[in-house]
């Protein structure tokens, strides 16, 4: 019998990290389902630990990459397996509600859509106050009401994560028909969401959290590791993203083209935030600042020296134009007075 749900989960290096996800899927009240395990070239026991879970649940299927393909092709290849009515992504560190399917279920038996947003959770491991007075609250967060998701998602109105709706076996469908699997570790979810609301005719709201979003480690929450090299490493994955968006653009939907070049620059915006929110050394600062110049991202430029640096130089770190003048920073944009 045809699952009515297909849950998609790549897995790379989640050896002890993924009991919350599994139970939480287990434990649904709606047992019309399968999950589809894609071991993304893991280095360590991933494959044996998901093998283990299917041994136990018969519902649960692994696949495998021999390299690691990036999230891009490992939820490609959950895609094209899947067998579900509906498909829905899952992180493997996050988990559901006892309830999610069969209340996703429901909604969609009485009116079926292409495409159903749902509400999540947004829980962070480490709650409290993070660098330059941003706040990490745990929250509730509701799909927004919108004419055009796509419009949405590349206008910074809605957030691109693919896990946040239900999707129907005709989008995955035709999704799988447009897109070749390409390494991408940067803007994953917002290529994603580019193409799956290309490819649907209906969308749908349920005022409901349904999905935990665990924040916690990663590119999201933490500027530690973070250097001068992975930053222009990550400009460089940002564009080539962005370059395969244009490119899906052009052929199937080139009336949001002139949305990319906004969207290139508040996603650059996003990791200059992230590299120096945490860092409590003021030259690093400079340095990964100095990164968006040297990029030619005048506007991400403009935007650091304007606001992230004024605000993190002077009200969080104290710090003035003499000993900024020291580092041997000439740039107007610079100043502090």
């Amino acid at each position: 019998m045809r699952p009515f749900f297909s849950i998609l989960i790549p897995v790379y290096n989640q050896v002890g990290l993924m009991d919350g996800c599994i139970a939480s899927i287990e434990a649904q009240t709606f047992g019309g389902f399968e999950v589809i395990l894609v071991d993304d070239g893991s280095t360590d026991d991933s494959y044996n630990m998901c093998r283990g879970f299917c041994e136990k649940d018969s519902r649960f299927r692994l696949l495998r990459h021999e390299k690691n393909g990036s999230l891009v092709a490992g939820r490609l290849t959950g895609m094209k397996a899947a067998e579900g009515e509906y498909i829905l992504y899952m992180d493997s560190d996050d988990y559901y509600e006892k309830d999610a399917l069969e209340v996703l279920h429901r909604s969609l038996t009485e009116k079926p859509v292409d495409i159903l947003r749902f509400g999540y959770f947004k829980e962070f491991l480490n709650s409290g106050e993070s660098g330059m007075g941003l706040s990490l609250k745990n929250e509730e967060v509701m799909p927004i009401a919108t004419d055009d998701p796509l419009r949405s998602v590349l206008t910074d109105e809605m957030v691109p994560n693919v896990w946040k709706n239900c999707y129907s076996a005709a989008v995955i469908k035709k999704a799988c028909e447009r897109v070749e699997p390409f390494y991408c570790n940067m803007g994953e979810d917002v290529f994603w969401s580019t193409v799956l609301f290309t490819c649907a005719e209906s969308d749908g709201i349920l005022e409901k959290c349904l999905y935990h979003y665990i924040i916690g480690t990663g590119m999201s929450t933490s500027s530690s590791n973070m250097s001068v090299e992975k930053l222009h490493t990550h400009i460089k994955n940002i564009r080539f993203c962005i370059d395969h968006i244009r490119d899906y653009l052009k052929q199937y939907a080139p009336d949001y083209l002139d949305l990319l070049e906004e969207k290139f620059i508040t996603m650059n915006c996003f990791i200059l935030i992230v590299a120096i929110k945490d860092e409590p050394d003021y030259r690093k600062v400079v340095d990964y600042l100095k990164v968006f110049d040297e990029e030619g991202l005048d506007r991400v430029y403009d935007y650091g020296c304007n606001k992230a640096l004024g605000f993190k130089m002077r009200a969080e770190l104290g710090i003035t134009d003499e000993m900024l003048d020291k580092l041997g920073v000439k740039y107007q944009k610079f100043s502090m007075k």
